[in-house]
């Protein structure tokens, strides 16, 4: 097993994306806020664990996942709207490697950024020069807790021990590697959390905070939800992160951006299950539409009819926005998802022969 402290962190050099993508960086540079960016794919609904906290559980292994000769025009459609980033997932995504090798050619993936969200269980070297051969830029991996005892309680057995090997792994293989965790009202101010930025820092990598939010698992669960003083409290942890070697901070959330705080579901992000409901986000399972019967375009300016999503907010809507979840979130606890968001929002959609959809 790879020691967790094994190699000074300053003798770490982090891969630079764009000396082999340089399509990738013209493509990133031609973005404009609140065009399309980030589109979060999931795979394939397979999953090889049972996780307490899941947000797609009403999800996992619900079907099989959808004909790629279907899915391939939403890819395109995506390309066109200028996506370069592409979070690739379930499910765990590895669970079913010859989706991903179906998959990833459709993404343009000379032109686009591709991450990897993985629990670590089944990750080995194999898969990860796999992986890397597809052009896939980044591996990031799921840590619940830096006390190994807790994270594997909420996983399975040894899983704690896979991810600090994975990370190794991942970084001698030369890709970029990083961490996403999942932080509640309660875990936040606790070591749990201050041990998984520790690893973070000690393996100067890029540690993605997600808040909690009440679905899947924790439908409904208004306890988990941070406090106004706990979203400070990110802020300021944001605000005083470390640098890693490129420039980019240690602590990131894709709510704080260069200029100010905004939450990019609908305008700068988009979810698509492996069966093709696209959502805002993968949190809001409010289903506008399947891209069997509609067009990405059209569904996209479907949704920015309303302004919960055209507008800017300077806080999650799906787990800090108070107004939002007691609209939206709390009043739906225990109905059949997803929903269908022209009944949740109120609106209609807009006909395919549309100019503005093309």
């Amino acid at each position: 097993m790879r020691a967790a402290e094994s190699g000074r962190a300053e003798d770490r050099v982090l891969p630079d994306m764009y000396s082999d993508k340089p399509k990738l960086h013209e493509r990133q540079k031609r973005h404009r806020s609140g065009e399309l960016r980030t589109v979060a794919l999931d795979t394939t609904f397979r999953c090889n664990l049972n996780c307490p906290h899941c947000y797609a559980f009403p999800f996992i292994n619900k079907v099989e996942a959808l004909d790629m000769e279907l899915l391939k025009p939403a890819l395109e459609e995506f390309y066109e709207m200028g996506v370069f980033h592409y979070v690739l997932q379930g499910g765990e995504a590895i669970t079913d490697m010859p989706r991903l090798r179906e998959i990833i050619p459709h993404l343009h993936p000379e032109e686009t950024y591709l991450n990897v969200i993985s629990n670590g269980w089944e990750m080995d070297p194999g898969i990860i020069r796999e992986l890397k051969e597809l052009q896939v830029d980044k591996i990031t991996f799921s840590l619940d807790s830096g006390i190994p005892e807790e994270h594997d309680e909420g996983r399975r057995e040894g899983c704690y021990d896979r991810v600090i090997q994975a990370i190794g792994d991942v970084r001698d293989s030369g890709m970029l590697v990083g961490l996403s965790t999942v932080v509640t009202h309660q875990s936040l101010h606790t070591p749990s959390f201050e041990r998984v930025y520790d690893v973070a820092k000690r393996e100067q990598v890029r540690l993605h905070l997600q808040i909690a939010e009440p679905v899947g698992n924790w439908e409904g669960n208004q306890e988990v939800l941070l406090t106004e003083e706990d979203t400070l409290y990110v802020r300021r942890l944001y605000d005083e992160s470390a640098l890693l070697p490129n420039g980019q901070k240690i602590l990131h959330r894709d709510l704080y951006l260069e200029d100010g705080e905004n939450c990019p579901a609908g305008t700068e992000f988009l979810s698509l299950t492996a069966d093709g409901e696209l959502f805002t986000c993968n949190f809001l399972q409010f289903t506008l539409g399947n891209i069997r019967d509609h067009s990405v375009r059209e569904m996209r300016e479907m949704i920015l009819q309303s302004p919960w999503f055209s507008e800017q907010h300077d806080r999650c809507l799906a787990g800090e926005h108070p107004e939002f979840l007691a609209r939206f979130m709390f009043p739906n606890k225990g109905k059949p998802k997803p929903m269908d968001a022209t009944e949740v929002f109120g609106l209609e959609r807009c006909p395919s022969a549309c100019a503005s959809c093309g």
